[in-house]
């Protein structure tokens, strides 16, 4: 049993967000700097399955038990089931799951139950078809609405449906994603827009998670409910009957420094402490050794950022924002 792995404040690291390239079949506008522009060009060297495999044994036995793969999209990569396989082999990794657009879920779903994959989430911001296409430019509602089923179908459970808030472009389909949790078992989760694109653009779409609640109140009154096991960033609450649940996750409003497990992988093959910071430490020259990723992890706890020094108003965290990077880039 490896010792825990924990960084300078105390909070315990248990949690890898593994990207695994930063290219994506969609191209929502506020994802990427150049919405046009896909990805499918250019762009750095992936890691491959066996550096991922050795990423990922390395970080379990340092005391890691989750990691989700990320992207861009993760499932356009033509050998993700053979990662899935890989990671979901590695003894002491207790939950492996998948952030995806759904789209390919169509497909992929059981063949990705099979190989090991234990969850999935979906990124959707509308279910509205004209709306859907005008935010990811071009894409088809259906697509991700037919992965839902499947993967309910294959077992990819708990489902999460994770939903962008974006000031006038989908807050007015605030109660239908509410809905959703009514009748069907998976949880919706509404993010605030983070300021990935620099703070101009962020307050033309930011508006505080306070106003879902507002809305949850007229449809039916509110239970609350525990959290995810092993933590997570989501304040959860249910409307009185569902079966599904209401994620609120508010890194600006309400954030969750305090309690972070996480760190990311680029799919360069860089390691992230934190989402906002600028610091990344280099595995590219490491990966054929172990012991050298494993100093890299280390190093990596160390620059995790003092909690206490999170601003606590939505305008001032965005002006503590330094990546370089878009979330594409990053691994969502």
């Amino acid at each position: 049993m490896p010792e825990k792995f924990v960084d300078p404040y105390g909070r315990d690291v248990n949690y890898l967000r593994l990207s695994v390239t930063e290219q994506c079949n969609l191209s929502c506008f506020y994802c990427r700097s150049n919405p046009l522009e896909c990805g499918k060009k250019g762009g750095k060297a992936l890691l491959g399955v066996e550096e991922i495999k050795s990423i990922a044994e390395v970080a379990v036995g340092l005391g890691i038990t989750r990691i989700r793969l990320t992207g861009g999209e993760p499932l356009i990569r033509f050998d993700i089931i053979d990662i899935v396989k890989a990671l979901s082999a590695i003894p002491g990794l207790n939950d492996l799951s998948l952030t995806t657009n759904g789209i390919l879920l169509e497909k992929m779903a059981f063949k990705l139950a099979a190989a090991g994959l234990g969850r999935v989430n979906i990124s959707l911001d509308s279910l509205d078809e004209a709306n859907f296409k005008n935010i990811t430019n071009g894409g088809k509602l259906q697509s991700t609405l037919q992965g839902i089923e499947n993967s309910l179908k294959a077992g990819l459970i708990p489902l999460k449906i994770n939903m962008v808030l974006l000031k006038g472009i989908n807050d007015h389909e605030i109660e239908n994603f509410l809905t959703l949790t009514i009748n069907k078992e998976l949880d919706v989760r509404f993010i605030e827009y983070m300021p990935t694109q620099g703070p101009k653009k962020w307050s033309n779409y930011f508006l505080p998670l306070q106003s879902v609640v507002k809305i949850a109140e007229k449809i039916a009154p509110l239970e609350n409910v525990p959290g995810e096991h092993g933590g997570g960033p989501a304040q959860y609450f249910r409307l009185k009957g569902a079966r599904g649940k209401v994620g609120l996750i508010s890194p600006l409003s309400r954030h969750f420094c305090h309690s972070c497990n996480r760190l990311r992988i680029t799919p360069d093959g860089k390691i992230k402490p934190c989402l906002f910071s600028s610091d990344e430490i280099d595995l590219s020259d490491s990966l054929s050794s172990k012991e050298k990723i494993k100093e890299g992890f280390y190093e990596a706890l160390k620059k995790k950022p003092d909690p206490q020094k999170t601003a606590v108003n939505p305008a001032d965290r965005v002006r503590q924002y330094q990546s370089k990077r878009t979330m594409s880039q990053i691994g969502g």
